[in-house]
């Protein structure tokens, strides 16, 4: 019996990765569609691919010494790695997205069996 599935919306990731102007003002549109061009042009491109290539061999070292190892995600990674700079803004930018309006970030929804249940939750302890 499964109470939940993920999100059709989302996929299950409870981000919006294709938000519209219902979540996102004019100005946000334009700036992230910006970031966007500038994170996918070639020598910006190259650069966050090699430093994905660094991130990606220290966190399977990271991993492979310990199954409990804790790994920073990828825009961490390259805000240490390289500061502040244009490429770090455009990438959080480009790659930071809204919450799913469907799921409200949860990534999920309750199956017919899970909403019974919640109700049941919700009236426990019967009076």
């Amino acid at each position: 019996m499964s109470w939940d599935v993920p999100c059709p919306r989302c996929s299950g990731t409870g981000k919006n990765t294709e938000p519209g102007a219902e979540e996102l003002s004019v100005e946000e549109l334009r700036l992230r569609r910006r970031a966007q061009q500038f994170v996918r042009s070639a020598p910006v491109a190259q650069k966050l691919a090699d430093l994905k290539e660094e991130w990606e061999e220290l966190r399977a070292l990271a991993t492979s010494k310990a199954a409990d190892a804790e790994v920073i995600p990828f825009q961490e990674y390259i805000e240490l790695r390289e500061g502040d700079t244009v490429i770090t803004r455009a990438h959080r930018t480009a790659n930071t997205h809204p919450v799913c309006p469907d799921c409200k970030g949860k990534g999920k929804e309750l199956t017919a069996e899970g909403k019974e249940l919640l109700e049941f939750i919700k009236r426990w302890p019967p009076e």
